[in-house]
């Protein structure tokens, strides 16, 4: 699954940094892109769980999350439904 975080207080390059050496801790989680300009984090996730420890270590650092949407994705269709969704959190 994939998620695009918005965060508060990335500004600069070591924010990036930062943010990396500590979310590659989390298993089951990887991070596609940190735009800085924007704020934004892209990663792929695979259990829910996953996402939250996300969500609790970047406040613990002190990125508290604005905005996230996920996308279920690269899903087989379910029950005849499409699996692919779009939400906001």
């Amino acid at each position: 699954m994939k998620a695009l975080v918005q965060l508060e207080n990335l500004n600069c390059p070591e924010d990036k940094r930062i943010i990396l050496r500590n979310l590659c801790r989390i298993m089951d989680v990887r991070i596609i892109d940190i735009d800085v300009d924007r704020g934004l984090l892209l990663l792929l996730y695979a259990v829910p769980i996953a996402l939250q420890k996300v969500r609790q270590e970047l406040s613990r650092l002190g990125y508290h999350i604005q905005s996230c949407k996920f996308q279920v994705s690269d899903l087989p269709l379910l029950n005849g439904n499409d699996a692919s969704k779009t939400a906001t959190v």
